[in-house]
């Protein structure tokens, strides 16, 4: 018989969305926590109240992101230390800046991030390396900028997505509520409209393809709120669509991933070696081992694994 786990989530539903089938292989999944029943608390924004509620054990996946900075933010560090030492049994946490905030905590896991791999598609491998991509959300600890300056200086042709431009974001929004006020009036279903600088996941696939090479460079910009993890989701969703990989190791905790070239913060040495890997890569071979690695890595049966494992342990 299966143990049961509910799992307490608000914020974070986005990535628990293909986790979910995983867990339910392994626990009886119960819509309500109980003094019988063990406890997942689902991203930092449900962390606290999580505390407070019935579980026989209580464990916790702390993502980067929501508002916490915990690397930053030493009163939220402190905080969340206590309400682990004292409330719950495990946590689990990304590679990347978490591993330095809950460093020494001996109720912490690593474990690998997943990715949607229904999403993750390939329409061609690449066979050359004419075009970079950036993909972010326009927010301070993504240091977009660092990356268009890396992908200008190479003289390929490159794009930053979605647009920088407000504006050009503002139409498109107008436009779909209009068509949307349409629909209405006529009697046809609408659409959902993401806030404004969001597009949507299918179009965001389909311009990793478009290009040969995806490109993050950031340095760390201490922002007392926001922080990311040692990769993003784009990153990680672009390796799997066969783009080549460019990267800076922002946090200085090295890679285990062995298709992604790395980079320095300095633009225009970070350039030369985009151009020097271009002028020496087997493309077509590289792009598939990273497809591969990428899904082998970020699958989200490995990923629960991890966890699973260690809360049976545990329960």
């Amino acid at each position: 018989m299966k143990p049961r786990l509910y799992i307490h989530l608000r914020k974070a539903v986005h990535f628990a969305r293909w986790e979910l089938p995983e867990f339910a292989r392994h626990f009886t999944l119960v819509d309500e926590p109980s003094d019988d029943t063990a406890l997942l608390s689902f991203g930092p924004d449900v962390f606290e109240e999580a505390a407070t509620l019935p579980a026989s054990k209580r464990f916790a996946v702390l993502l980067p992101g929501f508002s916490f900075n915990p690397v930053r933010d030493l009163e939220l560090r402190e905080r969340q230390l206590k309400t682990i030492e004292s409330h719950f049994t495990q946590v689990f946490i990304n590679p990347g800046p978490l591993e330095i905030a809950y460093r020494g905590q001996g109720k912490v896991t690593v474990y690998p991030v997943s990715i949607d791999m229904a999403k993750a598609t390939v329409r061609r491998y690449r066979s050359s390396l004419d075009s970079l991509l950036h993909v972010s959300q326009d927010n301070p600890q993504k240091d977009w900028r660092r990356s268009e300056a890396v992908m200008h200086k190479t003289g390929l042709r490159y794009e930053v997505f979605p647009p920088r431009d407000q504006k050009y974001l503002e139409r498109k929004a107008r436009s779909i509520d209009r068509r949307n006020a349409l629909k209405r009036r006529l009697g046809f279903r609408t659409i959902d409209r993401l806030p404004v600088g969001y597009v949507t996941h299918e179009a965001t696939i389909a311009k990793y393809q478009a290009y040969d090479g995806f490109v993050h460079v950031a340095r760390d910009v201490r922002h007392p709120e926001f922080i990311d993890g040692m990769y993003t989701a784009a990153f990680i969703e672009a390796g799997a669509t066969g783009a080549i990989l460019f990267w800076h190791d922002t946090w200085g905790l090295g890679t285990p991933l062995e298709t992604v070239f790395q980079l320095p913060e300095n633009t225009q040495r970070a350039a030369e070696l985009i151009l020097d890997v271009r002028s020496s890569l087997d493309v077509a071979k590289h792009s598939r081992l990273t497809r591969e690695e990428m899904l082998d890595t970020f699958n989200p049966a490995r990923s629960v694994a991890v966890r699973v494992e260690r809360m049976l342990e545990l329960l």
